[in-house]
Order: structure tokens, then sequence, then C-alpha cells
């Protein structure tokens, strides 16, 4: 089997500091009045002013909590977020970062399962945090966060403020804990220390490249890993950190203008909602290089971001608990666009696609993708054998299922839980969807399994047409025999669901399939059944 040349990816950067302390530190003591993130609205924070604030809250925690104590963080996409991050980081404290959709029950799973001590929230999530204060037998103290952005934590100060040149911080600490969803149970906490945001760092200089002069636009939620990095890679290259407040078709591509932005990154449904914006004269006004995105949806979908834009897009993998696992080469870009490839693996990247538990291979060739790399979480939060199953001898078992051509680039095949067990069969549902997904009236679809007394489970796939496309004149016999055309017949959805409205979605804008399960108790009542209705 051929393979392609390692040298493809530059050698590490030397200069990078162990700790993120020493990284912003060092980065705005260089350039202080270089705005260190500049929202889409016009709100402006410099390097100084951004560590500035973040010694004067740091010297604040210092009178409240301890090395290793546990902040949470309810607070959406603004500057404090990154001052309250820097600056616990700095006393040696780990910040837990809350959804700021959750609800009662699921703040309060955060809030107690990481035993957090202090909660910072904005106005908006103050009453929900101060209201869990009795349930929460560790949380002292809720902090809200004024109006006055990027002084929102004025008021809060200590009797001296901790400068970052004189935090001793250990580079091992913990510095995040990221709660995320298996398929079962409820939420853990990932725990991750400096090395994994130095990691971060250098795996996206050595890829993608960023000098003084580039822009970084992420309109991503702040609860989520990827912005945090975004910011530290822009300190560290001298350029500037971009970020919308939340993400907006409408307003996407004015602030890519406007704020002359030449790098973007994305998740999940981002680019299918750019395309759901019908094109105009003034696609390619814009001074972007290349985009970089996790999960581009199908090839048909990436040809035309391409074609459109005008600009590559490059696609990554990874895992909060891993980090960035594969990535596609800009030199290799061009060649692979609509190949659905996902990459190679990234340096220092030890990857394999192993066979099931059960023993013997896939018969496609698949395997699930375990991972050894530096850098990855530490482990769950006070869950030793939740920790212990989701590795193999070292190896990080990721649930996710690939598959490597001859040249060695991956091809994401779905999630190893993803699957619908028919008659014994197992159909991956990313296969189904991205099938569905190359029918021109298809803007997104998830498949997922129902009961059946029969087979086991049954087919069935909710979805949501383009904008000016309709269920009549798009009829789902038409879907039936457009995946009959290209699937196996066992593959072939047998109930089909339209949706008017978007899906339900995960912080990371992904389906939440599971959502979308226990909010359909009666899936064949509504739905189209292939075994049952009219021919067309």
């Amino acid at each position: 089997m051929g393979s392609r040349p390692a040298a493809v990816f530059p050698p590490s950067d030397a200069d990078l500091p162990d700790d993120v302390v020493s990284l912003v530190a060092r980065a705005c003591a260089a350039d202080p009045s270089r705005p260190a993130i500049i929202f889409e609205d016009g709100v402006e924070l410099s390097r100084q002013g951004l560590v500035e604030r973040a010694e004067r809250f740091a010297g604040f925690l210092a009178e409240r909590v301890s090395a290793g104590d546990r902040i949470a963080i309810a607070v959406g996409n603004r500057a404090e977020f990154m001052i309250a991050w820097i600056a616990a980081v700095a006393r040696g404290a780990t910040i837990v970062p809350i959804n700021t959709g959750a609800r009662r029950r699921d703040a309060a799973h955060l809030l107690r399962d990481s035993d957090a001590v202090l909660a910072i929230s904005d106005s908006e999530r103050r009453d929900l945090l101060a209201s869990l204060l009795p349930e929460c037998p560790s949380l002292a103290e809720v902090i809200v966060v004024s109006d006055d952005e990027p002084d929102g934590l004025a008021e809060h100060r200590g009797g001296m403020d901790l400068a970052l040149g004189d935090a001793r911080v250990d580079a091992g600490a913990i510095t995040n804990v990221y709660y995320t969803s298996g398929t079962t149970g409820l939420p853990k906490g990932c725990a991750v220390d400096h090395s994994y945001w130095i990691r971060f760092v250098d795996l996206y200089r050595r890829i993608y490249g960023m000098e003084s002069d580039d822009r970084l636009l992420t309109c991503l939620n702040f609860f989520y890993n990827d912005p945090s990095w975004h910011l530290l890679t822009a300190l560290h290259s001298g350029s500037t950190f971009v970020a919308m407040r939340r993400f907006s078709v409408s307003r996407f591509w004015d602030v890519v203008r406007r704020q002359a932005i030449t790098q973007l990154f994305g998740i999940a449904a981002i680019p299918t909602l750019l395309l759901t914006a019908p094109p105009g004269s003034g696609d390619r006004d814009h001074g972007v290089r290349f985009a970089v995105q996790v999960g581009i949806p199908t090839p048909d979908a990436h040809r035309e971001l391409v074609d459109r834009w005008g600009f590559p897009w490059l696609e990554l993998y990874g895992l909060t608990e891993t980090g960035i696992v594969t990535a596609m080469p800009p030199e290799l870009g061009g060649e692979t666009v609509g190949s659905g490839s996902i990459g190679l693996p990234a340096p220092e990247v030890e990857l394999r696609l192993a066979a099931g538990d059960a023993g013997g291979g896939d018969s496609e060739g698949r395997g699930e993708i375990e991972v050894r790399a530096p850098g990855m979480m530490r482990g769950y939060l006070g869950r030793s054998r939740e920790t212990g199953e989701a590795f193999r001898d070292g190896w990080f078992r990721t649930g996710d299922l690939a598959r490597r051509d001859r040249e060695g680039l991956l091809y994401f095949e779905g999630r190893l839980k993803d699957l619908v067990r028919r008659s014994g069969e197992n159909v991956s549902a990313l296969e189904v969807e991205t099938v569905l997904c190359e029918h021109p009236d298809v803007a997104e679809a998830a498949v997922v399994p129902v009961p059946d007394e029969l087979r086991g489970e049954e087919v069935k796939a909710h979805v949501r047409l383009r904008d000016g496309a309709s269920p009549d004149a798009v009829p789902p016999r038409e879907l039936a025999d457009h995946c009959a055309e290209r699937l196996a017949p066992h593959k072939v959805p047998r109930f089909i669901e339209y949706r008017s409205e978007d899906f339900p979605r995960t912080p990371s804008m992904r389906i939440a399939k599971r959502e979308l399960i226990d909010s359909d108790p009666n899936p064949r009542s509504t739905a189209w059944d292939r075994e049952t209705a009219e021919p067309r």
C-alpha cells in the first residue's frame, strides 16, 4: 500500500512556551496595542487590555479560590469569557464552560459533577445559576458580569492584581473541563491541561500557517473549545482573532468583508446553512484564502462551496478528547475536492483502524478510529471506569468509523453507534444521509432507527428541503427511488418525514439525534411509509 510523505507537514514550532499563561503574556508584551479580539459589532480588546483585565480578575480569584478549584462559566460570546479563562488559568484554577442554552437540569449536573466552587454568569443566566446554589453544595458564590463590555468584571477586584509574568503555572495542571455527551448516560467532563492548548496552536500553524496579517473568524460559541485555541493561535502568530456573537447566515459574509477575514473555521452544518442563501454577484468579493471545516457535508456540497466562493475548503477531523486527529493539507486541497476525504493523520498522531470487539474486520474495509497522540485529554473528571473504557492499550477509541485508501488518505464513515440494525444488517446513518443530500432539493437529512417487531429496527430519514422546494414538488417516493438507485435495498429508508424547521442541534451544531428521537414518540405516525404508500 502506498502512502503520502510525512514531510507534507513542517516541523514543530520550537518557539512555543509550555503553558497558556506564558504564551499570552509573551505575545501581548510583544505588541500590546494590536487588537487581541475584535467582535463583529465593533467591540475591540487590545492585547494590553486583555492582559490588564485578566491580571485584575486573577487577583480577585486569588482571594476566593485555590489552585485546582473549578470555576463554572455561563457567559455568551463576549470578551469577559476569555478574560476570565486566562485569569483562572493564571490562578491555577480550572474553567468549566456551561452551554448558554442549558436549563436547570443540565446546568445542575455540570455544577455538581465538577464540584465547582464559583460560577461566573452573564445577566441572562444569573437567576438560573443563583437558583441552583442550594442544590450544589460546593458552589459558594455566583459572580455576575455586567453589561459594560469589556469591563464587565471590573467591579470584581482583589487587593492586588496577579501579574501574568509572576504567576506560578504548573504546565500539567487541568485548565478546562468540557462536558461531552455520549450515546448513553449523563455528560462526562473531559479534562485537559496546558499541553492540549499548546498542541492546538502548534498544529494549526504547521498545517495551515498563520501570519501577522491574517485574521481568523470564528462563529462558534465560546463555551466550545475551538474559540479558545483560535485566540491563542492568533496571539502567538501576531495576528487578530475575530468573533461573531452567534452564527448568522445573513450577517456572515458582511462580517468577513468588513473585518478583512483571511481564514475561516467551521464545524458541522455551517457550510450547509451558508449554501441556503441565494448566490449573488458579490460571492467572491472577499479576501479569504481558505476555510478549515470539521465535517464537509457531501462531495457535491464541497464542489459547490469551492466553486461559489472561490477558495479551498479543507477538511479536519478531531474530537474534544483528542484535539486535531487528521487534516487535509492545503497543497492537497485542490485535488481532493469532492473526494470526501478527511485528510492525513496530523503530525505525531498515531492512527489505526481497529476491528470491532467481537473480532473480524468490516466487510467494507472500515474500522474504528483509534488514536495515540501528544496533548490529548487527561481523562474524564472523576470517572476512572469510563476513562479506562475509552482507551484500549493506550489507544483512545473514538467511536468513529473510517477507511483508508492506497495513498493513505482517510475517509469518515460515520459513528460506530450511529447505525440502524435492520434484520441483522448494519446500516450506516451517514451513508444514507450522504445519498439523500446528493438529491438537488435536499438541504440536510438525519437518519435514525425506528423499532420494528419483524426486523428489529427500520430506517427513518428526517429531511429538510432546500429553500424553494416543497414536499408536493419533491414527494417522498422520489427520495426513496433516488436512494434505491444508489443503495442496497436494506439501506433505503422505509420512513421519510419532512421538517419545516431547522433540526435540534448540539453546541457544535451537529444534528442532535438523541433529541430528535426523544421528541418523536410515534415515529411512524407522521412519516411516509414506503411499504404501505401508493406508488407515485
